[in-house]
């Protein structure tokens, strides 16, 4: 059986699907041939994205499957050996009237009706998806993200007089304004990996908070952040899933995560969760972590039992069991 796993362009910035299945890859037993196919176009325009669509017909394998993003690109390809995995709603979350029925159509509705199977990472975003697609039979698969199998537990005295915070990701919905104001006045510093937007700098200077900001560094440095820091903080507004909960908890860090969407079916017992418009709340928490040695271990050890269900043998395991059926299925 050959697996093509249509990859979006990469765009400099987020790199999160092509690590998970760069690794799902990895992970998958010897008897499926799986190869990446990476879209040369980037999805912008019409004719950019409908040259897309007609060039992947080329790329196919006995099982064709969209990882995320340009779902639209399954259009043109047989739905009897589609999948389609669909990380999130957050944009038609965020449109309203005229653009969301068109975004609705052509990235969600339609790409839906071309599949086999649908697989999304959380059962939030399951959720999510079936009220936006509205009623109907539609074939969807919760498979999680894996954590990376390169993230390992690492014992590092915890630095209570001034803990190294570890922020990833600055997408507006990390909700770096309002971690910054809940950080004001504490001693800690604050590494925050991805670009920061001006808003977020003047927040991070208006709060007077000791920051550093790394971006466009390798996989291997990111890993390093994580063994470096004390605490990670992923306060965040929104997520389809929400990765670095995972990523801290696998090195034995404390991680402070939201109440909302994905984040407390993934962090389990092994987070502290917050209300993320609250910054007295992720004050609260954050300083609960500091002078609570036993709360910290107690999430520690939780965290860790927690993402033992998101290695990657686990994750990859039920990928192969979804292609072989939708192979068999396409077969007749």
């Amino acid at each position: 059986m050959k697996v093509v796993q249509i990859m979006r362009k990469p765009n400099g910035i987020v790199f999160s699907i092509e690590q998970l299945f760069e690794d799902i890859r990895k992970g998958l037993p010897d008897d499926i041939d799986v190869e990446a196919y990476v879209n040369p176009y980037s999805s912008r325009g019409l004719w950019r994205r409908l040259a897309g669509m007609i060039r992947v017909i080329w790329h196919q394998g006995d099982v064709n499957h969209i990882t995320g993003d340009i779902h639209f690109l399954n259009i043109f390809l047989p739905k009897s050996n589609n999948i389609l995995t669909i990380l999130d709603c957050v944009t038609l979350e965020r449109l309203s009237g005229f653009k969301y029925q068109v975004f609705r159509l052509c990235w969600y509705w339609l790409p839906a009706k071309r599949s086999a199977a649908i697989t999304v990472i959380s059962e939030s975003t399951k959720k999510e998806l079936i009220r936006h697609l509205g009623s109907g039979n539609w074939p969807i698969t919760v498979i999680p993200c894996s954590v990376d199998p390169d993230l390992e537990f690492s014992h590092k005295p915890f630095n209570a007089a001034c803990p190294i915070i570890l922020q990833v990701g600055t997408t507006a919905n990390k909700n770096i304004e309002r971690v910054a104001a809940a950080l004001k006045g504490v001693s800690c510093k604050m590494v925050i990996i991805g670009k920061l937007m001006p808003s977020q700098l003047a927040a991070l200077e208006q709060n007077k908070i000791d920051y550093e900001n790394h971006f466009g560094i390798s996989r291997e440095a990111v890993i390093d952040h994580y063994h470096s820091c004390d605490i990670v903080m992923f306060a965040s507004l929104y997520e389809g899933f929400g990765l670095p909960i995972l990523e801290g908890q696998a090195v034995g860090r404390p991680v402070i995560t939201s109440n909302l969407y994905s984040m407390p079916e993934v962090g389990g017992d092994g987070a502290c969760y917050v209300d993320p418009f609250n910054v007295s709340d992720i004050r609260s928490a954050l300083n609960r972590i500091i002078d609570c040695a036993d709360f910290r271990e107690k999430l520690i050890a939780s965290g860790l039992k927690n993402v033992e269900s998101y290695r990657l043998s686990n994750v990859a395991s039920q990928y192969a069991e979804l292609y072989e059926q939708v192979y068999l299925g396409a077969k007749g």
